[in-house]
This record gives structure tokens, sequence and C-alpha cells, in this order.
């Protein structure tokens, strides 16, 4: 085979490959370079300073703090984001607690954070919402525990990348979704969870590429479209930004995703809809940025 050949067949095997890694990656990118800019920022109290999951109630949002924090449910008002409640969870300990869903009748708590791969299992907690909503300013209330383990994950060794960090959970269709945060490969993670079992374990129903780290989750009931929360390794920083999925026949329907950059930089955590063209998103406290709330409006 000449040298010339050789070149060529060379040349055309890296052409594939880029095309090959370029379209799934534009699965999850189709609106890649466009940028959704805050509106309404708001500044929160200095005990938001790790938030990392969002619920709504009527009047209030609750939010959770992460990296072995309190095991406490905290609210801030609506309009003003001034704190209103503190509410203790005596039946819970937070080893890393990472984002909130609900449904009518319950809050849930994702205890499923593992920056280095060492748990054997991860913990969901209930919260019934009439005991979260009780009239007292601050109190405590108890939880229900779900022990979830990976059925997928067989080495517990301390490892830098992995792909058993989750940090995003919402309800879909009467169940849990949590969704996975790839350090190895930059995809995610589907698992379905049964909201009734106490003890499970789990296999991934799907992955996706994502191109970045998913850091929270939230599904919309009415438009039935998810919307995540990630930011990208390829700068210093590392870009937040959304995805926008259909749901269709219980499952993300990939091809329909739309992704947008997140404007201004923060460290972004935590999400939620509040209507079907906008959402909230809270950042913790960084070197750059306090703790903080911001709308966003989907074009």
């Amino acid at each position: 085979m000449t040298y010339a050949l050789s070149l060529r067949i060379f040349l055309l095997a890296i052409t594939v490959s880029c095309l090959s890694a370029c379209n799934t990656l534009a699965i999850a990118g189709n609106t890649k370079n466009k940028s959704l800019v805050a509106i309404n920022q708001s500044a929160l109290d200095p005990v938001f300073k790790e938030i990392s999951g969002l619920a709504s109630t009527d009047q209030k949002y609750w939010a959770i703090n992460d990296s072995e924090g309190r095991a406490a449910l905290y609210s801030f008002d609506k309009k003003e984001r001034a704190l209103k409640n503190v509410v203790s969870i005596d039946t819970a300990s937070n080893i890393d607690w990472e984002d909130l869903a609900q449904d009518s009748q319950f809050i849930y708590i994702s205890d499923s954070g593992d920056n280095i791969a060492l748990r054997q299992s991860i913990a969901i907690y209930k919260i019934a919402k009439t005991e979260l909503l009780k009239s007292a300013v601050n109190h405590s209330i108890k939880s229900k525990k779900l022990t979830i383990s990976y059925a997928d994950k067989n080495n517990f060794l301390p490892q830098k990348n992995h792909n058993f960090d989750s940090e995003a959970l919402t309800v879909v269709n009467n169940e849990l979704w949590l969704f996975s945060k790839n350090r190895q490969d930059q995809r995610t993670k589907l698992y379905k969870i049964d909201k009734k079992h106490k003890t499970q374990i789990i296999e991934p129903t799907a992955s996706y590429p994502v191109d970045g780290l998913i850091t929270a989750v939230d599904y919309n009931h009415k438009s039935q479209q998810l919307i995540f929360l990630g930011y990208s390794k390829r700068s210093i920083f590392g870009h937040s930004f959304v995805l926008v999925v259909d749901v269709e026949k219980n499952l993300p329907v990939w091809s329909s995703a739309a992704r947008y950059q997140l404007k201004p930089y923060a460290q972004w955590e935590a999400i939620q809809w509040v209507s079907d063209k906008k959402f909230i998103a809270a950042a913790e406290k960084s070197s750059l940025t306090n703790q903080t709330t911001a709308e966003f409006k989907l074009p």
C-alpha cells in the first residue's frame, strides 16, 4: 500500500469518526449556540449558600442544601425571595442531597450524590406535603425512606471519572426518574424508580448524549417536557446550559432536545418550571457569585 493511499484512508477514517461524534452531540445540541439571559434575578438568604434542589407550593419555593448540610427543607417567598421556613427532617440524614421532586402528595429528596463512586446505595426521602405545610414557621417532621442500589454498579473503589453520581430527580407519569451525572462519558442514564417500594435495585432504562454534566431536572406535566440543567466541561469555568426535551410513550424523545446556554455565568444547581415557557434556576455561592435565583424565558 502506497504512502499516499495510506494517508487518504487515514484521513477518511478520521473524517468518519468526527462526523459520527458530531452527529451524536448534535442530537442534544440543535440550538447549541443560543443563549438565555436571566430576568428577575434575586439574591437569596446566606442559608442557601449550597442550594441544590427546588420544589414549588402555592406561595413558596422549597430548597435543600447539599454536601453534608443540615437535614432540612428551607422555603423562600416567591415574590420577595425572603427566607420563610426551616423544617427539620428528623428521620433523615444529609449525605449528599442533590435534588427535589414532587407530586400531589409528597416532596421527594434525592440523597444521591456520589462524587467518587464510594456509596453502596443511595436514598430518597418522601415528605408528606400536609406535614410540610403546617402553620409553624420552624418545625420538625418525619419522612419515609427508599433505599436504592444500582444494578450496573460493581466497583466501589474511589474514582474521579465515573458514571454513578446522580443529581437530577423528577416525577413523570407516577414514577420517579433519576438521571446520572456522568463524569466519564458526559452522557446521562435514566433510572426509573417505584415511589412505593422501600428497597429497590434499579437498572438504566436508557442513556442519552448531553455533552456535559447534569445537575437537576424538572418535568412539566402540562407540556410533557423535561428541562435539564447542566454544565459543560469545555471551558475553564464550565458554561451552564439547559436542555428541553419532549416526553412521549413514557420516554424522553431525544431528537427533540433543544439546548441553550445560561447567562450570566453562575454555579446554577437547581431548576423548576414556572410555566410552559418560563423556569426558575438557583445558583449556590461560588467564587464569582453569591447564592441567587433567576427566571429565564424560552423562545
